[in-house]
């Protein structure tokens, strides 16, 4: 019995494993590779072979995986630049399913090649009658040596609505580049470009003993503040009279929108720099004596390279000399402008005093002629010899060199006519000679001459 159970319970332990086994050979193990969290699954791609460079200004090949539908172009303008030159590198993603939540994108490189970001943009473009999302990279980059150079993209790793960002990767076809290599004597920095223009030279207001600004533009290619310093540098001396101050250069980040356009058509690798230099006149003068110079002439130098040999001719920008007058210091000005003013301010005095004088003059004048015609009124008004005498004496005490006493020789003396005193002769006979009683006509004829022939002078 004993025997039994040993046997049940062992093909029972041996049942159970069998059935067992299958369970959980069931359950899905996780792989290495593979992790999975609540949004997404993240895939690693692992490493990507890039394919060899090709030699072509505009492809759309690569290594990698892109997702599905979207469309990578590189495009390099220039496969044979000259050394130093800047050519553009433009790559362009096309999403016409507009599946793409973010996309990085490194500048491209290389060995002696150096690269700068120059915009990225994001617009809409109709394909087939849809809307499909276009993203827009531009570089400007520079072959810093000749020879055989390779232009190498970096990955680009995209993220995709529901997926992880490492689930798409893709690495373009790098570009061989076949350098034209400059002369070694040339300086390093001596500019490479199609063109170089100086515009916009202006010279501000200049007065003696303060400072002024000598501004102008450089507008071209693969500038820089070292170039134009060492270029303009070296060509700024100083006239007699006025001292050239330290060069302020930088690059302008905004024009105006018509001025960026037109820039924009012609080259987007062109760069505008402003160009400041300090202008300290003397209060001296200049070499004469007189308050003025000649600013230096400018020539800029720079390489072409669409020269048939480039590096061996320069080519050049250049801006021509000026004359410049400056001010004198306000002193100065002050002391010539009183100066000048002096002799009008004099004339004004002179011409105030004379203009005060006459107007005195005149009123005096026309006091006296107005006092002599009143008194000449209130003689002609009287009635009678007596009443006549009286108002006649009153009149010569009230003049403003007064009569006393009324007699002839003193009233001669004041300047009386003869025929005035014959007829106040008549009025004091009439008055103290009882006898004589003048008629009507006899003093009214006398009345008339006295008031008549009353000097105007007795009243001024």
């Amino acid at each position: 019995m004993r025997c039994l159970d040993r046997r049940f319970l062992l093909l029972a332990l041996v049942g159970l494993t069998l059935i067992a086994a299958p369970v959980r050979a069931d359950i899905p193990l996780p792989k290495p590779d593979r992790e999975t969290d609540r949004f997404a699954e993240v895939v690693e791609l692992g490493a990507i072979e890039p394919l060899l460079p090709v030699a072509r200004v505009s492809s759309q090949a690569g290594a990698g995986r892109l997702p599905e539908g979207v469309i990578v172009t590189t495009e390099v303008s220039r496969l044979e630049p000259v050394q130093r030159q800047v050519f553009l590198v433009t790559q362009t993603i096309l999403d016409p399913a507009r599946q793409l939540r973010e996309v990085e994108v490194h500048r491209p490189e290389g060995e002696g090649i150096d690269a700068r970001p120059l915009a990225v943009t994001r617009d809409t473009v109709e394909i087939d009658g849809r809307l499909a999302d276009r993203r827009h990279y531009r570089w400007a980059a520079q072959a810093l040596r000749g020879g055989d150079l390779r232009l190498r993209f970096s990955r680009i790793d995209f993220e995709v609505v529901g997926s992880a960002q490492s689930e798409y990767a893709f690495v373009p076809v790098a570009r061989r580049l076949e350098v034209v290599e400059l002369p070694a004597h040339l300086p390093s920095y001596l500019p490479v470009t199609p063109g170089l223009i100086v515009e916009q030279a202006e010279i501000g207001p200049l007065v003696a003993g303060e400072p002024g600004s000598w501004r102008f533009r450089v507008r071209g290619e693969g500038l820089s503040e070292e170039a134009l310093s060492r270029l303009i540098g070296a060509q700024l001396v100083a006239p007699p009279g006025l001292r050239l101050g330290t060069l302020d250069i930088h690059a302008l980040s905004s024009e105006s929108a018509a001025s960026s356009a037109v820039a924009e058509r012609v080259s987007p690798l062109a760069a505008t720099w402003q160009v400041n230099i300090s202008l300290l006149p003397s209060v001296d003068g200049g070499a004469d004596g007189r308050r003025q110079a000649q600013l230096p002439a400018l020539r800029l130098p720079y390489l072409d390279p669409r020269a048939d040999e480039p590096g061996t001719e320069l080519a050049y920008a250049r801006l021509a000399a000026e004359q410049v007058v400056w001010e004198a210091e306000p002193a100065t000005r002050r002391l010539a402008a009183l100066w000048v003013a002096l002799p009008w301010f004099l004339v004004g005095v002179i011409g105030a005093l004379g203009l005060g004088l006459a107007g005195r003059w005149g009123w005096r004048r026309w006091q006296c002629q107005r006092a002599w015609r009143a008194a000449r009124g209130r003689l002609r008004a009287t009635d009678g010899a007596v009443a006549l005498r009286r108002q006649l004496l009153l009149e010569l005490n009230t003049l403003p060199d007064p009569v006393r006493p009324m007699t002839r020789e003193r009233l001669a003396r004041r300047g009386a006519p003869q025929a005035w005193l014959a007829a106040l002769a008549s009025l004091e006979s009439w008055c103290f000679d009882p006898r004589r009683s003048p008629d009507l006509a006899e003093f009214e004829a006398v009345r008339q001459v006295l008031a008549a022939q009353l000097p105007t002078r007795w009243f001024r």
